[in-house]
Formats: structure tokens, C-alpha cells, sequence
């Protein structure tokens, strides 16, 4: 039997029955429910549109488990990133949208080359979801992409996010701590390096959203209060000896941390290293190219 919905009284019961979020939020996650759900469109919401269908949603299930503090993508099982669909789940970060100008900021070094179409090595460290990997994969010309991570249920997600996004990536279970000392003996190189590290400490986890600390993976997210660059440390060595002549470095990082972080890799032997602001003008990343000429022993 096909029930009829009401497409926007649907919208309010939803939107009132959400108590965690405030009010603007709540509507953006109903309107992802339903399109997700009932592949209602925000124009179908608004103007009311009646709806059939023969699925039985349980929308309290899915209520309680928001305002249990659960992010809708985990619900869902996907989320978009730099314009493609990611799937999801407890084992992998969230992909952030200020995460997305990491994408941006690599293709536009690319058309600054003299020859950007030449072929190229590009290393993804830490890659939960693949979500950096993947949409460079895409988005780079003539780009060989290797990503890794320790977690292997993070390389399986991400394993799956490939075959979705059609995108060639070379996944590797690899503890970036532990590689940092045995690079002599992979013998791989890079063009491009790339990372979003563990860099949150255990004293910034009082000023976390619940949705964020009571789901997303603690592996990929904190780093000990005494030693909140270790990361970016092991990425260093890491790169000192992998990365190619002029090849280009881009991490994510601790905005608290700026100046300290690119202070790492200026140590490390890289030159033209900056401090780049996101959208909010909040520091965001370190980007840094590295010169032979400058390589430590």
C-alpha cells in the first residue's frame, strides 16, 4: 500500500523532533535526510510536494540517534567532498569542507609547473576515507597517487570510495611513525606530498562538539598534550628522503600550532615554507617545497 507524505508537514514533524542542533543546522540535516531518504529535493520541500512511496522509514530511530549526538553522515553512510560522494562510516574521519582547499591549493601549484601535464608521484599520509587521495587522483593530470594509513578498516572504506569515484589509488597499510626511520629501504619517490594528521591534543578535546568526540575515530584525530607535533616530525624525516627535487608539501594543521609546525619542516630542510589560511582566516595548513641543495644528512 503506498502511503502519501506531505513533503513539508514531513520537514517540520523532523525539524521540531531534532533538539541538539540549532535551528539552521537542524533544517541543513532534514534536508539531507529527505533527499537522501525520499530523493526529495529542497525546492520539493518547499513547495509541498506529495509524495508516494512503499518504504517504511523509521525516522524515530534515526531522530534518537542524532539527538544522541551521532553525525548525520555516519547515518547516512556518506558525505561529499570536493563535489564527489564518499562513503563513510566509524572507522574514518569526516571529511571537512576547509580540508577541500588542500585539493585547491595542489592543483593550483600544478598549473604553476612548466610542464603541468608531465607525470607525477603523489604520497597521501594518514588517508581514513581517501577523500585527499581519490580527489586528487581525479583532479591532478597524469598523476600516480599511493595513499597511507594504519587502520586497515580505514584502507577498506577507502578502498570502496575508489571503485565509487572511478579513481586509481595505491593503498598501503603503513605506520607513518615507524616508516619515517626505514625510507632507505622502499626506494619510492614523490612529487607531491600530502597529509591531514592526527594534530587535535587531549586538551582541546573539552572544546569538542559531542558529535565529533563521542564518534569519530580518536586514532585519526588526537596526539599526546607533550609531544602535539609528532606527526609532522615523522612526515619531516619522511619526506626528506622521499620527496623529489622542488617537490611540493602540503599538511594540515593544528591552527594553534602554526608557527611551530612550519618550523618543523623548515628544520627538515624545506624552503618557501607558509603558514596558509582557510576561508575563515583561521591557519589551516603548512605548504613547503624542498630543495636538494638544502637536505640535511
Amino acid at each position: 500500500m503506498n502511503t502519501s507524505l506531505a513533503s513539508k508537514q514531513l520537514f517540520e514533524d523532523l525539524l521540531h523532533q531534532i533538539t541538539v542542533y540549532d535551528t539552521q543546522e537542524a533544517k541543513e540535516i532534514v534536508f539531507w535526510l529527505l533527499e537522501h531518504k525520499l530523493n526529495l529535493k529542497k525546492i520539493d520541500i518547499l513547495s509541498n510536494k506529495i509524495i508516494d512511496t512503499h518504504q517504511t522509514i523509521d525516522w524515530s530511530n534515526i531522530v534518537e540517534r542524532l539527538n544522541n549526538h551521532e553525525p548525520i553522515q555516519y547515518i547516512l553512510g556518506e558525505t561529499f567532498f570536493y563535489g564527489r560522494k564518499f562513503l563513510v562510516d566509524d572507522s574514518v574521519l569526516i571529511p571537512r569542507p576547509e580540508t577541500e582547499e588542500l585539493i585547491a591549493l595542489v592543483s593550483q601549484w600544478e598549473k604553476q609547473q612548466q610542464h603541468p601535464t608531465k607525470p607525477k608521484t603523489v604520497l597521501d599520509i594518514g588517508t581514513g576515507s581517501g577523500c585527499i587521495a581519490i580527489s586528487l587522483a581525479k583532479e591532478l593530470s597524469n598523476a600516480e597517487v599511493s595513499a597511507y594509513d594504519i587502520s586497515a578498516l580505514a584502507l577498506a572504506t577507502a578502498q570502496k570510495n575508489a571503485a565509487l569515484n572511478h579513481a586509481q589509488v595505491q593503498f598501503e597499510k603503513v605506520d607513518i611513525l615507524e616508516a619515517a626511520s626505514q625510507v632507505a629501504i622502499t626506494g619510492k619517490r614523490f612529487d607531491i606530498i600530502v597529509s591531514n594528521p592526527p594534530y587535535v591534543t587531549r586538551q582541546e578535546a573539552n572544546e569538542m562538539r559531542k558529535n565529533v568526540l563521542n564518534f569519530e575515530p580518536h586514532l585519526a584525530l588526537f596526539v599526546d598534550d607533550t609531544a602535539p607535533l609528532v606527526f609532522y616530525e615523522a612526515i619531516a624525516r619522511f619526506a626528506n628522503q622521499t620527496l623529489n627535487q622542488e617537490g611540493l608539501l602540503v599538511v594540515e594543521i593544528n591552527e594553534n600550532l602554526g608557527p611551530e609546525t612550519a618550523e618543523v619542516f623548515q628544520n627538515a630542510g624545506f624552503s618557501e615554507t607558509i603558514i596558509v589560511q582557510d576561508i575563515h582566516k583561521k591557519n589551516r595548513f603548512v605548504k613547503a617545497t624542498f630543495s636538494k641543495k638544502m637536505k640535511k644528512d
